[in-house]
């Protein structure tokens, strides 16, 4: 057997995550979140600014963290990543529970101010001169117990009597960026919303609204006619909404003989009214697994040459995009577990999340550009990428961060970061990696 003994040593080993440190290395670099410093909260800063507060929650939501009493076991380790903000270490979570209890109404003008700002800088979305399709839709975040500020009983799917709140999005899923954001009682009617989320999606994509290519996709939630009219009544926009009611699908099936159905999928046949107005419905008929024939419809301005019927319905069911993030937000950046029990507190903490989201899809894109982790999802990316384990040298020069490529994930991260089988990361290097 090898003989073992033991020392005394002043080196400290250190260890840190290559995720975090690499994400915020790209942020400082590219000053993504510069618009922050100019965020107003009055709070006593005595070790910490109110940036860096906001950065840790921030990088908590990046690494997957799922309370705010998650940031003292996943941050305060991280003293590399924190160097890199400014400070000695991250703050612990009574400190960032005070921040999101201090918002008010105020604060989130400012977070959206502060989303457009980033988004118009810095979106894939924006100088794109492909078709724009924006997707709208409500998800419901439960929160029971009296003293949850705003919270009300409301519809939250497969959850019967629960209380919370609805938040209402507008989501680029080509390119997969938050648009817009906002948060109410859960007793709010998803079309309540419509009007301001239009209002945001207008003011991001003018150019792409006065081309004709702005596309408003939405579901039955929002199929009222009088959404539909205030559809109708903005120049140049196009839509695509799902009929808001099936009975009124049944009833215009009843006219409709079998054999007029184009099949547009299995189990699927579509049937397009002669257009009225303007506006196209498209009938769509549906043999379910017990052998029954639903109906539902729908109603769209988009013009015929641009798209057949067979082509609205699949173009309609791409709005999974929507719902696809929202399930994710829910279960890897932890949005449904709110942070704090003040409503503001908790709309701030989901546009800091919306913000977070919009940043990895960026830095994803051009950190591991040509990489084999450029589409990977963000799943992976944060629960499992964000765990991966670099060591950490201080000497005079600096500082580096070297990942050792046990696995495979972390060989893919080296690799995507540096041509060796490691990667050092300089924190003086201003080169991008």
């Amino acid at each position: 057997m090898n003989k073992i003994t033991f020392h005394q040593s002043n080196c400290k080993e250190e260890t840190a995550s290559a995720w975090l440190v690499s994400l915020l290395k790209f942020a400082c670099e590219t000053e993504y979140f510069k618009d922050l410093q100019d965020f107003k909260l009055p709070m006593i800063k005595k070790d910490y600014t109110i940036y860096q507060k906001l950065m840790t929650l921030i990088s908590s939501i990046a690494v997957g963290c799922e309370s705010t009493n998650d940031i003292n076991e996943r941050l305060h380790p991280e003293k590399v990543a924190a160097n890199i903000l400014g400070m000695e270490r991250f703050p612990d979570q009574s400190q960032i529970n005070r921040l999101l209890q201090a918002m008010d109404e105020e604060n989130i003008q400012q977070l959206r101010q502060i989303h457009h700002q980033i988004f118009m800088k810095h979106s894939d979305s924006i100088p794109s001169a492909e078709e724009m399709v924006v997707d709208f839709d409500q998800t419901g975040l439960v929160a029971n117990g009296k003293t949850y500020e705003c919270s009300s009983k409301g519809y939250f799917p497969k959850k019967k009597n629960q209380s919370g709140y609805q938040a209402s999005a507008a989501f680029a899923g080509k390119n997969s960026e938050t648009v817009a954001l906002f948060l109410d009682t859960g007793n709010t009617h998803c079309k309540d919303r419509v009007e301001d989320l239009l209002a945001v999606t207008l003011s991001k994509f003018r150019d792409h609204l006065l081309d004709g290519k702005l596309i408003i996709r939405i579901d039955s939630g929002y199929g009222s006619m009088e959404t539909i009219e205030k559809l109708k009544s903005i120049p140049k926009l196009l839509f695509l909404v799902k009929g808001y009611s099936t009975r009124q699908s049944a009833n215009l099936a009843k006219g409709v003989e079998l054999d007029a159905y184009t099949q547009a999928d299995e189990g699927v046949w579509v049937y397009e009214f002669p257009s009225k107005d303007g506006l196209r419905v498209v009938l769509v008929q549906i043999l379910t697994k017990h052998g029954e024939l639903v109906y539902t419809h729908l109603i769209t301005n988009i013009p015929k040459e641009r798209m057949s019927d067979v082509e609205l319905f699949h173009f309609y069911n791409q709005r999974q995009t929507i719902e696809s993030f929202f399930k994710m937000a829910k279960n890897v950046y932890g949005i449904k577990n709110l942070r704090t029990r003040k409503f503001y507190g908790i709309y701030a903490f989901l546009w800091l999340a919306f913000m977070t989201h919009n940043f990895i899809v960026n830095a994803k894109k051009l950190l591991f550009a040509e990489t084999t982790l450029v589409d990977t999802g963000m799943k992976v990316l944060v629960k499992h990428v964000g765990n991966i384990k670099a060591l950490v040298e201080r000497s005079m020069e600096g500082i580096r961060v070297i990942i050792p490529t046990f696995t495979k994930l972390a060989k893919q991260l080296a690799n995507a970061l540096a041509e060796p089988k490691y990667v050092q990361i300089s924190l003086f290097d201003r080169q991008r990696f």
